[in-house]
């Protein structure tokens, strides 16, 4: 049975507290990365005593390879082995012409993609989901594998050969369908092994089949419809394009199934390695921080620190936790709304309010309308004389139009013009008040007296022809 994180119920645990026993999903423990030797490793501690944190068994985090099918189909489309596909696909067609030359080239071109294929298998097959990088190591380090294979194939050919001629056509068929029907566990135990001899002994492969149990036969049926697959883009689809653009899309076609029957096959690796005796080196390609902004990572670890004491009831350590570890510079967004409800929950308006200037702010730059205007008026009814930053307290103005609150908008106008006298938006705030007054207030008096105020006080500024044209249509309306 499955073990679920004690702070998120619906998340698989992936990682146990050895000495506080406390479950945890990949979001709530603590990373930490160490460069080792010119290579960056990702440590896991938890968030509570600090212990490095163990692995969950596997059964309780690795889901049965047909629950993952339309995941499998999904990962080609990573950017990674995205780009190489296409780019192969197209450098297929681009070199193909009559010669021996244009034939080596297509091959070496099949190698790459098939070398890539089982780099992405031996990955899965240790529990990385993530595609392999694109480089001279993943292309062209131990490229011996891909002739291995190509070895097993033609051995299954030269023996079809050997018994049809031997023992009658009819055996043969029988041992050929055999040997088809063995070709992934030769795979999975060339990848085991690195060994051809290993991968041709049917001591070897078939008892692989056997620990697999019936899941072989499933993962089979699914890797025969991957395989024809592409025959049936060209025959029924692609088939009616023009023939480069359909010998392109072909071959991207296969170069697409080819690498999801290898990422299918080293997930069933993985799935069933202690069946078949594989040991799983486990690193999951985890975000470092040349990949996600350190802030980000910090703030996430942070976020699911003041989560689990909020979970414990620990409120006030949440906001003593928060305190300590921003020191009043909150950047990201939900850290800061976790922050502010905090504050509202315990009532500690003073803070709140504080807080709330740079809530607001993040709110505004996320263009989160309704929960901006929402947490301004908070801020309002607790603080006549709250005010937001100039340029978040015009947002709140506009959002507040927007939403309907139309007095509640001039009053924000009304707010930023006192507040900030010298600001150079200020004509563009009488403006725009004018406008609500006159259009959706009905009451175009007042829109007049604002806007003939505002050429007497800024008679040169920029915004005075829109107000005079403004002016002459509302006298005109009236």
């Amino acid at each position: 049975m499955a073990t679920f994180c004690d702070y998120h119920p619906t998340q698989k645990a992936h990682w146990v507290c050895p000495s506080c026993e406390v479950n945890f999903c990949p979001d709530c423990v603590d990373n930490r990365v160490v460069d080792q030797h010119g290579k960056k490793k990702v440590y896991h501690f938890c968030p509570e005593c600090n212990v490095e944190v163990e692995r969950a068994a596997f059964e309780d985090i690795v889901e049965p390879f047909w629950f993952r099918i339309p995941k499998f189909f999904i990962y080609p489309f990573h950017p990674r082995p995205l780009i190489l596909l296409v780019v192969l696909s197209f450098l297929s067609v681009l070199l193909i012409f009559p010669s021996l030359l244009s034939l080596l080239i297509q091959i070496f071109i099949a190698g790459l993609v098939l070398k890539y294929a089982f780099t992405a298998l031996k990955n899965t097959a240790n529990g990385n989901f993530h595609p392999p990088k694109i480089n001279s190591k993943t292309l062209l380090e131990d490229f011996l594998i891909v002739f291995k294979q190509l070895a097993i194939f033609i051995i299954i050919g030269y023996a079809f050969y050997k018994v049809s001629q031997m023992a009658g056509i009819i055996i043969g068929l029988l041992f050929l369908g055999f040997a088809l029907l063995s070709i992934p566990a030769m795979i999975i135990v060339l990848v085991g092994s690195n060994s051809l001899l290993q991968a041709i002994n049917p001591a070897m492969f078939v008892v692989m089949a056997w620990r697999i149990g019936w899941s072989y036969l499933l993962m089979y049926f699914f890797l025969i419809l991957l395989l024809f697959a592409p025959a049936f883009l060209g025959q029924y689809i692609v088939g009616y394009l023009p023939v480069k653009l359909h010998f392109f899309l072909l071959k991207l076609a296969q170069n697409y199934y080819t690498l999801i029957s290898y990422h299918l096959m080293g997930y069933v690796i993985f799935q069933y390695h202690e069946e078949i005796g594989y040991d799983v080196d486990f690193e999951e390609e985890e975000p470092l921080p040349e990949e996600i902004p350190t802030g980000e990572v910090e703030s996430g670890q942070l976020l699911s620190r003041v989560d689990m004491l909020i979970k414990e009831g620990k409120l006030d350590d949440a906001i003593s936790l928060i305190k300590s570890e921003t020191l009043g510079a909150i950047t990201a967004l939900g850290l800061a709304e976790r922050y502010y409800n905090l504050l509202k929950l315990k009532e500690q308006t003073s803070d709140m309010l504080k807080h709330g200037k740079e809530y607001l702010d993040l709110l505004a730059k996320a263009n989160q309308k309704a929960k901006l205007v929402e947490v301004y008026l908070e801020c309002i009814s607790k603080d006549p004389n709250f005010t937001a930053k100039p340029t978040t307290l015009l947002k709140a103005a506009s959002y507040l139009n927007e939403a309907g609150k139309h007095n509640e908008s001039l009053e924000a106008y009304s707010r930023f013009i006192k507040t900030n006298p010298e600001d150079p938006l200020v004509p563009k705030a009488y403006f725009l008040a004018s406008n609500i007054f006159n259009e959706k207030l009905r009451n175009p008096g007042k829109a007049t007296k604002i806007l003939k105020n505002l050429i007497q006080k800024y008679p040169n500024h920029d915004i005075i022809p829109h107000v005079q044209r403004y002016l002459s249509e509302i006298k005109v309306a009236s």
